[in-house]
């Protein structure tokens, strides 16, 4: 009641809508920093994918949300954050040819993609069908945490984005897998309600930015 009487985000419930890049790379920051600003303040934190998140968005169930290229209904306004770099990440041991790979030479493995609601799919299936190609294998998964181990257990190729397997890519687990052409990254925006908008929502809108800059999330 005092959230809505006050028009106040950060007096209640904080609803949060985040795609899977930020959640793994900032959300516990940004979840201690609100904590220790805001003792009292509950969070309810939606991870998903762009179609997901950006129904709840035009649901009005969203305060705030982080999300890929969205359609967005007039009263959610968004704000351009960068670009989430995407790629074909293999297993270090994994067995591949020499060389920069094309989609006919990538399709012939097992691959792993989001489902057909990210935008993750469209971008994987669009680069294959621009070259005229169909892969022979691919499998779905709604994690990307859950990808990244199948990657590192060399049981799949995935396209994910890099900076998700950042760590495992320093320590060597891991591969970047060259291939032409390279896949188009995504771009991503900071959505909000328009009518929350406020000092308490723009502070929160402030540390989300400066947490994504900090971490170099995207470019």
């Amino acid at each position: 009641m005092a959230r809505f009487r006050l028009r106040d985000p950060l007096k209640g419930v904080l609803r949060l809508g985040l795609n899977e890049s930020f959640a793994l790379v900032c959300l516990s920051e940004l979840l201690r920093q609100l904590e220790a600003q805001h003792p009292d303040l509950k969070t309810s934190v939606h991870v998903g994918d762009t179609g997901a998140v950006a129904r709840l968005l035009n649901e009005r169930m969203l305060d705030v949300a982080i999300v890929s290229q969205p359609g967005l209904e007039p009263h959610v306004k968004s704000i351009p954050i960068g670009t989430n770099e995407m790629g074909w990440i293999a297993a270090a041991r994994m067995q591949l040819p020499q060389g920069v790979l094309s989609p006919a030479a990538l399709a012939r493995f097992h691959l792993t993609i989001s489902p057909p609601t990210a935008r993750l799919f469209t971008t994987a299936m669009s680069w294959f069908a621009d070259a005229g190609v169909v892969p022979s294998r691919v499998s779905t998964c709604n994690t990307l945490s859950v990808t990244s181990l199948a990657i590192l257990g060399s049981l799949t190729i995935g396209l994910v984005p890099v900076r998700v397997m950042q760590a495992e890519l320093e320590r060597g687990e891991v591969r970047l897998v060259p291939v032409s052409p390279p896949v188009v990254g995504h771009r991503v925006f900071l959505c909000y309600r328009a009518s929350e908008l406020g000092p308490s929502l723009e502070r929160v809108l402030a540390l989300m930015r400066e947490l994504i800059a900090n971490k170099k999330l995207f470019t």
